[in-house]
């Protein structure tokens, strides 16, 4: 703490004025150099972190205005833990510099530590810091005066998702946790755009953001990728919106396949087979009536082209009919 009082008390009157006059002074030049180098400033800090990032993806871990030189100087720390110093003209946007500095490698701080230590090393940690730190720093002396320490907590995924779906409403196609950086990934699907979008996983903010179109594929779509490994008769085709996938059911047989098509990548997911019971034939001679009036003379069980059928033969006056029945379905075949 600056206490004026006191430095005023030990000094002598004309050094009081002395120190008066040079502080006028210089903060009339300071006030002046402030003018000249905010003339040339036109791209704001945020605008040089979004600058930067594209340059560099990754996190941003500090950024400073540098007047002499009028550039944002940016602090990245890449997925590879690889921290790269970004330097972006505060007047034309453009990145005048880039560094490199990497982390120390285990090997290298094994040979750090054996100088300075005689013994054997037994373990190397990597530990990423997850506390969070505000300090009180006195400005006459630059001392922490003090410290309040907080522990941080990763958000749960089911959090993450969450806030996404909030944000861009739309769907969260999948969600990967990258431990080097402390980050969430989150691919995030509305409509026919992709959203692949970096969010802090101690605080869920939005890191970085990218888009790009998609292509679902279409009932056909998956109607004909279910048909190429399951030939059989279709018995629906359904589409979740809210997860990006397609349901088909196919019978095949006395088999019911119930099929999980992806809508983006259109990989089938998941596939479940329930053995079905065929119908009576009390149930077809219903069936039958229904499509047309008569007696049922004649119904037999059969299989034809691997599918198993009903079929009967349907006398109405003089005229009769053989009409045929898949055995699952219900459906009338040709």
């Amino acid at each position: 703490m600056i206490k004026w009082a006191k430095v005023l008390s030990t000094s002598a009157l004309g050094t009081s004025i002395a120190f008066s006059s040079i502080t006028t002074s210089h903060a009339a030049e300071m006030k002046t150099a402030k003018a000249e180098t905010t003339e040339h400033v036109s791209i704001s800090q945020a605008q040089a972190k979004g600058i930067a990032l594209q340059d560099c993806k990754g996190t941003v871990t500090s950024t400073e205005f540098k007047q002499e030189s009028s550039v944002y100087v940016i602090t990245i720390v890449t997925n590879n833990l690889e921290q790269r110093i970004v330097e972006v003209s505060a007047s034309t946007g453009k990145v005048v510099k880039k560094q490199e500095v990497k982390l120390w490698t285990q090997n290298q701080v094994k040979e750090s530590v054996s100088k300075q230590y005689k013994g054997a090393i037994q373990s190397i940690t990597f530990n990423k810091e997850t506390r969070e730190y505000t300090l009180t720093v006195d400005g006459l002396t630059g001392k922490v005066i003090h410290e309040n320490k907080k522990e941080l907590q990763l958000m749960s995924e089911q959090k993450i998702k969450e806030g996404a779906v909030k944000q861009y409403s739309g769907y969260v196609y999948s969600l990967e946790y990258k431990e080097a950086t402390s980050q969430y990934i989150a691919v995030i699907l509305k409509d026919s755009t992709q959203y692949t979008v970096t969010l802090d996983a101690f605080t869920g903010k939005v890191v970085n953001t990218s888009q790009q179109a998609v292509k679902l594929l279409t009932r056909q779509d998956a109607k004909d990728l279910a048909l190429a490994t399951y030939v059989g008769k279709v018995r629906m085709v359904e589409y979740d919106k809210n997860a990006a996938i397609f349901t088909v059911k196919i019978i095949k047989d006395n088999t019911e396949y119930t099929i999980t098509i992806d809508a983006v990548s259109g990989e089938i997911t998941h596939v479940k087979q329930d053995k079905l019971q065929p119908l009576t034939e009390n149930d077809v001679k219903v069936l039958a009536l229904k499509h047309q009036e008569g007696k049922v003379e004649h119904i037999e069980l059969i299989t034809e082209n691997s599918i198993t059928v009903y079929v009967l033969t349907l006398v109405s006056g003089s005229k009769q009919q053989t009409l045929k029945f898949d055995a699952y379905t219900g459906q009338e075949c040709s």
